[in-house]
């Protein structure tokens, strides 16, 4: 049996995928190198995503990378459904450790309480969107500046079958796929 702690890691996606695209230009997040660079040196025992329901056509492509999506409905809340289910796991003791990929400063009040329950907590986040309440209440704070190459994917370049527009992808096509860019599928 290892020696190590059971950590769960819990990802808004918005918060990280909105400031990766804003503040660093990473159009697509590799979602194994995040689950890697989140729960280092720690036993994963659960990595989830949650997905705003508007973005659910990324489903099957994080799912691909062996992470559990939950897709959070139009008018409900990640926040929310992230805090649920980290109370719940907190309350069954499923885990030592828990690594919140977010800097909203909304889980503040949820951390102290999971930290009362004698759990770690870690919080992941670029250096731009960590609330300054955050590095107070954490055990550790996960920079992710610093793993900027880990978190991005290696990108693969096409040119689009009907406009002929320069595309990048995160994955590379089978033999018998298209590359259509956004504009002309939409179209299609």
């Amino acid at each position: 049996m290892s020696d190590l702690k059971r950590g769960m890691a819990f990802i808004d996606f918005d918060n990280i995928n909105i400031t990766a695209r804003q503040q660093h230009n990473i159009q697509y997040i590799d979602f194994n190198g995040l689950r890697t660079v989140l729960l280092k040196d720690i036993r994963c025992v659960g990595c989830t995503v949650y997905l705003p329901y508007a973005m659910n056509n990324l489903l099957r492509t994080i799912q691909k990378s062996g992470l559990e999506v939950q897709v959070v409905s139009p008018r409900k809340s990640i926040d929310g459904r992230l805090i649920f289910d980290l109370l719940v796991n907190t309350h069954e003791d499923n885990f030592d450790v828990a690594v919140i990929a977010s800097g909203d400063k909304d889980y503040i009040p949820v951390i102290q309480e999971v930290k009362r329950q004698g759990k770690e907590v870690k919080i992941a986040s670029f250096s731009s969107s960590l609330a300054h309440g955050l590095t107070s209440v954490a055990d550790e704070i996960i920079n992710l500046d610093k793993y900027i190459p880990e978190i991005t994917p290696k990108m693969f370049s096409y040119k689009c079958s009907k406009c002929g527009k320069d595309l990048s992808l995160p994955f590379k096509l089978y033999s018998d796929q298209i590359p259509l860019c956004k504009d002309c599928r939409k179209q299609s």
